[in-house]
């Protein structure tokens, strides 16, 4: 009798094996692919063609969705606003049967609540997406498949779930979909004021309609270099030009390695026309390879700012004209941003600048009203000690007029006061840290990755608090609690043999105390155990 129980309980164990999903042997590939969103921590869980939603409550609880989307995840993207995560999957490939799954773009809503809001079915494989900034748009590119169409784009309108993917193929001249631009509402000649895309190849620039896709696009032919290469984009700015002047707006192309800007006018069609616009290219030579370029309002007018670092200073090109005039700087500056919006006593004419540059120290503004009856050069340079690789803006209105100033080769970062013009360093105690902003704009938190060490900042006063937890940090993310409030998310992702574990720390995002907090384990179990 007792053998035979023996032998009745070793089958039901290995019975109990064999119905083990095999789910529970998949094994998660570090790094892990994780996102903050507005109320949820998205982390993406390839080897189960899932993304884990975690939220936090007040008691400091977490909560797990475990969502599923496409099989085969190549890629995945935040909104703007960090209201969505966009996750574009390949599906199965080759397809073998009929149920085999296709491609897909997958749209989940970042909130306290996260859920899948759209499932856009593709019929190719696509590797690339472009996210709209106005959240009207995405587009799906960079075929991936064994035969591949590569100037095929998928239009997806993202404010109807039901939309079925437009797709559209650019005329080829010999280049592919490299970067694509979304235009704010630019005005023409014939027609509503409408926006663009603009893609850009490996040796033109195309305009895509928006507002009628069915429409040819309009390819810009670039010119050769002065080597006598084709010439490559580099960089596209647009500006909607005189709100009561429909036949003046314009977009610019920053070429590669050449001296030449293109300024295109979309200009009035011949008479009897009907197309929207003429696009009439000029090219302008700005004296030196330039690093930037934006559009500026000055009290001249509209002009196209173009950074040349290697003679430390700016050309302005009047795009009615081409005409350049030359602005010298103190230092080789090679990025400029405008901030006109976001000083409180901003120019009723004219725009503020930012300029920095990661190969030299400080910063500086740029005034281009006039001053002193001087016009376009009033430069104000501040050195603070480190070359900005990145500048980081503060979302909402309360700071917006604050920026973080970060540095690849520094220990130490900077606040910058746009108002005041004065900048705040931040000392840390090593080089590595990540720097990000919380949604609501009211805190900065700063990472080491793989230390257990962060820190979150009060952009009210600058009042630094450290953290140390017990466990070693891959990200941090400040989120909505389900139940009002913040709360702060760490991160905790190792591997062991054969498996990956992934932990979260959850503290209040305010008041953020190792001795309040909860740690939360196995997290990647999540939607397994059920």
């Amino acid at each position: 009798m007792k053998r035979s129980l023996l032998t009745a309980i070793t089958l039901l164990a290995v019975a109990g094996c064999g119905d083990r999903p095999a789910s529970w042997d998949e094994k998660a590939q570090l790094p892990l692919k994780t996102a903050g969103l507005t109320g949820s921590v998205a982390v993406v869980d390839t080897a189960l063609d899932r993304v884990l939603m975690l939220s936090a409550s007040s008691d400091r609880s977490l909560h797990v969705a475990a969502l599923g989307v496409g099989k085969n995840v190549v890629t995945t993207e935040v909104s703007r606003d960090s209201g969505s995560l966009f996750v574009l999957s390949k599906g199965v490939q080759p397809r073998r049967n009929p149920d085999d799954e296709l491609p897909s773009l997958t749209v989940i809503d970042g909130s306290s609540q996260p859920k899948v809001t759209a499932r856009y079915t593709l019929t190719d494989p696509l590797q690339g997406i472009a996210v709209d900034p106005q959240g009207e748009w995405a587009v799906v590119y960079d075929a991936g498949g064994i035969v591949v169409n590569p100037n095929e784009l998928i239009f997806v309108k993202l404010s109807d779930p039901n939309f079925e993917p437009v797709s559209k193929t650019l005329r080829s001249f010999g280049g592919r979909p490299e970067r694509l631009t979304f235009t704010s509402e630019l005005s023409v000649p014939n027609g509503p004021p409408r926006r663009f895309a603009l893609v850009e190849t490996g040796q033109d620039v195309s305009l895509i309609d928006l507002s009628d896709l069915t429409r040819d696009e309009v390819t810009l032919i670039l010119p050769k270099t002065p080597s006598g290469a084709t010439g490559a984009p580099a960089e596209v700015a647009f500006h909607d030009g005189d709100p009561a002047d429909p036949a003046d707006a314009r977009i610019a192309v920053r070429l590669a390695n050449d001296p030449n800007v293109m300024v295109v006018d979309l200009a009035t069609p011949p008479a009897g026309d009907k197309k929207p616009f003429k696009a009439t290219v000029n090219v302008a030579d700005v004296g030196g390879v330039p690093s930037s370029i934006a559009f500026v309002q000055t009290d001249g007018g509209l002009r196209l700012a173009a950074l040349v670092p290697s003679t430390q200073s700016a050309t302005l090109i009047d795009p009615a004209t081409t005409f350049p005039e030359t602005v010298d700087f103190p230092k080789p500056y090679s990025r400029i941003t405008r901030v006109t919006d976001d000083v409180s006593n901003k120019p009723q004419k004219s725009d503020v600048a930012l300029l920095w540059s990661d190969s030299t120290t400080g910063i500086a503004f740029w005034s281009l009203g006039k001053t002193s009856g001087t016009p376009f050069r009033s430069v104000d340079d501040y050195d603070i000690g480190i070359a900005v690789s990145k500048v980081k803006s503060v979302p909402g209105d309360q700071f917006a007029h604050l920026k973080i100033l970060e540095s690849t080769t520094a220990s130490e970062f900077y606040v910058l006061d746009l108002d005041k013009r004065q900048s705040f360093p931040m000392l840390t105690n090593a080089g590595g840290f990540q720097l990000g902003v919380s949604p609501d704009g009211q805190r900065a938190w700063a990472l080491r990755p793989g230390t257990p060490d962060f820190a979150s900042i009060d952009l009210s006063n600058l009042h630094p608090t450290s953290i140390q937890v017990e466990r070693d940090v891959a990200a941090v993310y400040d989120i909505e609690r389900r139940d009002s409030g913040r709360a702060a998310i760490a991160l905790h992702a190792s591997e062991h043999g054969s498996a990956v574990s992934l932990g979260a720390t959850v503290l209040d995002g305010l008041d953020p105390d190792t001795a309040k907090s909860r740690f939360h384990p196995g997290l990647l179990l999540g939607g397994l155990q059920k």
